[in-house]
């Protein structure tokens, strides 16, 4: 099941919270996960996919991106992967994927990968590492 946004003007990070940028094309995943993220206090920005994610790059930088592999669309989540390495080598990018070895996403630049399924406190212990915060 996959859901698409069309933005008449992209979301933007609103710079007093930490931003996450969450790009799922499983509706209910993307629900649960981006709900979860709010309600520990985090600014989150949903993609449907990947080329969804590149167009809110263009005007939003986030402070992390968890994004999956196996999406519709003309980039998947490893060519997503690729263009942010390219343009922001510095921004930290978890990997999920159900199908995906680990080594692959580590190899091409992940901060860290997980595999689905996932528990929602297994990708706030991901978060929080990746952002440098108390665990």
């Amino acid at each position: 099941m996959s859901s698409s946004t069309v933005w008449p003007q992209a979301p933007e990070c609103d710079g007093a919270r930490t931003c996450i940028l969450v790009v799922e094309d499983e509706l209910l995943i993307r629900l649960m996960l981006s709900d979860g993220l709010r309600d520990q206090g985090y600014h989150v920005i949903e993609a449907c996919n990947a080329d969804e994610a590149l167009l809110i790059l263009e005007t939003a930088i986030p402070d992390l991106i968890i994004s999956d592999v196996r999406m519709p669309g003309s980039v998947d989540g490893m060519g997503l992967l690729a263009l942010v390495r390219a343009t922001f080598p510095k921004l930290p990018v978890i990997i999920t994927s159900g199908h995906l070895q680990s080594t692959f996403a580590m190899a091409d630049g992940a901060t860290q990968f997980i595999r689905k399924p996932y528990s929602l406190e297994l990708v706030m212990h991901a978060v929080r590492t990746e952002l440098a915060e108390p665990l």
